[in-house]
């Protein structure tokens, strides 16, 4: 195992260009570099990404670099003027006139028409990458499951005198569980074991390297860098077991990362990594004695938001794409005067500017949508009925409705919550998504381009606008022009009518009462049933629901099973309702719920309440308990629902799978006490205690 390595064929013929099936992530909205320019100093903002990006003033006019490098206002026609670039209060009067002249928007436009996308190709060649992505079978990478290790290749730069970062603690911000230092809520580690609810847990291993060579040159030519890590680190390291890092057995890493010395490394407007792509693209992939290739890779800096740069590219790496405004001219527009608002999903989206909230240390959750990409999160269909609707916070419940308008087209409803990774959100409350499925735009990772059609977008409940991409985040005010997003919002907005396709078709009547009197949320589908306080009320159980017989099940010294025929109180009766409208979302239980009965008769019945509905003893179905693991087998097709309740009826967590086992994190809501577990599958269902 390890030791020496090989070049696979045409690995030498390196491209001068990286392809373009590269995928990256949106450069930080506040952040200001000051530059000396030709002699006089100068703050500058980028905006933008790998794919295209424009520098600009502190004040918002375009700059572009002549042969030199100085940095000169651009003209309408995208090109240098022949003012050089000064800060606002430098400007002679002769600057002053003529940016007061100038047409910014015909700027900005001329510029994107004249600067080619860095990874553009054509739509057969993206349409090549992959297979046809179908929304009812979502194509999840092979390594978003299981405790599975990915390499992380650190490169100092010797002719730049840059340095690696301290290898444990980059180890300890990537890889360790529970990390705090530095007001981090958690390593990249944790950040993906809370996504995926203890799904999927990466470790990240490191390794150190160094470039002879000035990190200037590999600017356009980030897969020499990327080669060139890979074999010294073959070299340094001849012990390398790619067995480690190949956790589905087709021969290749799952993925690793280059992350080069230092900030973002700058020349003029050209820029150094930031993407995630396939060395394959360029005919460069690097392979190991033993037969394991490095392929899907993606390749950063060591700045200060090496951490979530990490989250957003390794996102892409699980077939994640960006869902910000990616290269199209309505990326760089202004939207005071227009009936939209600036593309994108901003601070909602880890996969968009909301990476950078919270200075960078509070990546938000990923959506629903993206946790049912990666088979993280079943949808419960959101049934046309007069039930009150609850939701609980996404963040700790895993829970969504959706609701389909056609097989490409689709809402998904979510609970956000001011808590870790969500709490440096513009605000709490439910967030309505519109995804639509459209192939092309899906292999050219440019879902959000159009101003007038997204395909992954936030259906905003008030009025304000963001007008243009800095404004969708930035480290003072961004946040305000996002408040009122969420439902009920900043502006209280109770009602979503109607729900529409984006051809006119109604998908639903509408959304009405909409409340959020806690940390849940509800709603009706009719305009004419209040809703009180998120409380629900049982359907009452079928006769012969009732009379169904009793299965044994074994019991072990942390669950436990009765083989009474009948729930022996009415706080049990009332869980055993809930079973008929489980899998098709007819009843949902709030945090607030209790079911009519008094804490003294649930509490007398805790020992034995336990029963079966319709589940056969020889099902395979079980419930296990390990530390604060809870270990669910339900080996039958279909989603399943997975419900938890105290002991007097309060429910207290839901969540929702479809493959044959899956395992929760129970420990934020046992603290120390019994819980009443309730499977439920179909029309069938099995009540546990969990002690």
């Amino acid at each position: 195992m390890g030791g020496k390595f090989r070049l696979t064929a045409g690995a030498v013929a390196l491209c001068a260009l990286l392809p373009a099936a590269a995928f990256a992530s949106p450069f930080d909205p506040s952040e200001r570099r000051v530059v000396i320019n030709d002699g006089d100093s100068l703050t500058l903002q980028d905006l933008g990404d790998e794919h295209y990006s424009v520098t600009r003033t502190e004040d918002g006019f375009l700059v572009v670099t002549d042969e030199n490098k100085v940095f000169y206002y651009a003209d309408e026609n995208g090109k240098p003027s022949k003012f050089k670039a000064r800060n606002a209060h430098r400007r002679s009067p002769a600057e002053k006139a003529f940016l007061n002249g100038l047409d910014r928007e015909k700027s900005f436009k001329a510029h994107r028409l004249r600067t080619p996308n860095r990874f553009e190709e054509s739509y057969v060649e993206r349409k090549a990458m992959r297979a046809a992505w179908v929304p009812t079978a979502l194509p999840a990478s092979h390594h978003s499951r299981g405790h599975l290790r990915f390499p992380i290749i650190l490169v100092a730069g010797e002719a730049d005198g840059r340095e690696n970062l301290d290898s444990a603690g980059m180890y300890a911000r990537l890889s360790a569980e529970n990390y705090n230092e530095d007001n981090y809520l958690g390593s990249v580690r944790d950040y993906f074991y809370d996504q995926s609810s203890g799904v999927f847990v990466p470790t990240f291993d490191i390794f150190l390297v160094s470039e002879s060579e000035p990190f200037e040159g590999y600017i356009g030519n980030e897969a020499l860098l990327m080669k060139r890590a890979v074999l010294s680190m073959l070299e340094k390291y001849p012990s390398f077991d790619g067995s480690l890092y190949d956790g589905d057995n087709d021969g290749e890493i799952d993925a690793f990362g280059v992350l080069y010395a230092g900030d973002r490394y700058k020349s003029g407007s050209s820029h150094l990594g930031g993407f995630q792509t396939t060395m394959k693209k360029y005919k460069s992939t690097v392979e190991t004695a033993d037969g394991f290739v490095f392929n899907t890779c993606f390749i950063i800096d060591q700045g200060s938001t090496h951490v979530v740069q990490l989250i957003h590219e390794f996102s892409h790496t699980m077939g994640l794409k960006d869902h910000y405004c990616v290269w199209s001219s309505d990326c760089s527009a202004n939207y005071s005067s227009s009936p939209y608002q600036a593309p994108g999903v901003h601070a909602w989206d880890v996969m968009a500017t909301g990476m950078y909230n919270g200075s960078s240390r509070k990546p938000p959750n990923y959506s629903a949508f993206e946790r049912n990409f990666m088979g993280w999160l079943n949808y419960t269909v959101l049934e046309k009925d007069s039930l009150v609707k609850a939701l609980p916070p996404l963040g700790t419940n895993n829970f969504a409705y959706s609701v389909s308008a056609n097989e490409k087209e689709w809402y998904v409803f979510e609970n956000r919550q001011l808590v870790k990774w969500d709490s440096g959100l513009p605000n709490h409350g439910m967030l309505v998504w519109h995804i639509e499925y459209n192939s092309r735009l899906w292999n050219g990772d440019a879902l959000n381009d159009s101003v007038a059609h997204q395909y992954v977008d936030v259906v905003e409940a008030g009025d304000v606008k963001v007008v243009s991409q800095s404004k969708g985040y930035d480290s003072n005010g961004g946040k305000a022009y996002q408040k009122d997003d969420p439902f009920p919002g900043s502006q209280n907005v109770t009602k979503l009518s109607p729900v529409l396709s984006h051809a006119g078709d109604t998908v639903l009547a509408g959304l009405f009462n909409i409340l959020e009197p806690d940390t849940n949320v509800c709603f009706v589908l009719n305009p004419n049933i209040p809703v009180n306080g998120c409380e629900y009320v049982p359907v009452s159980s079928s006769s012969e629901e009732s009379s169904s017989s009793v299965e044994p099940e074994s019991s072990s010294s942390s669950v436990k099973s009765s083989s009474s025929s009948k729930l022996k109180s009415s706080s049990s009766e009332a869980l055993s309702s809930s079973a008929k409208s489980s899998s098709s979302s007819k009843a949902v239980l709030s945090s607030s719920s209790k079911p009519k009965s008094s804490s003294s008769e649930a509490r007398s019945s805790s020992s034995t309440a336990i029963a079966w509905q319709g589940i056969p003893a020889d099902a395979g179905f079980h419930v296990s308990l390990s530390g604060r693991m809870l270990e669910i087998i339900a080996p039958v097709s279909g989603v399943k629902v997975v419900r938890i309740f105290d002991m007097q009826g309060n429910a207290l967590a839901s969540v929702s799978f479809a493959g044959a086992s899956y395992r929760f994190d129970i420990g934020a809501v046992a603290r120390g006490m019994p819980l009443v577990v309730r499977l439920e599958s179909g029309n069938r269902a099995k009540n546990f205690i969990v002690r």
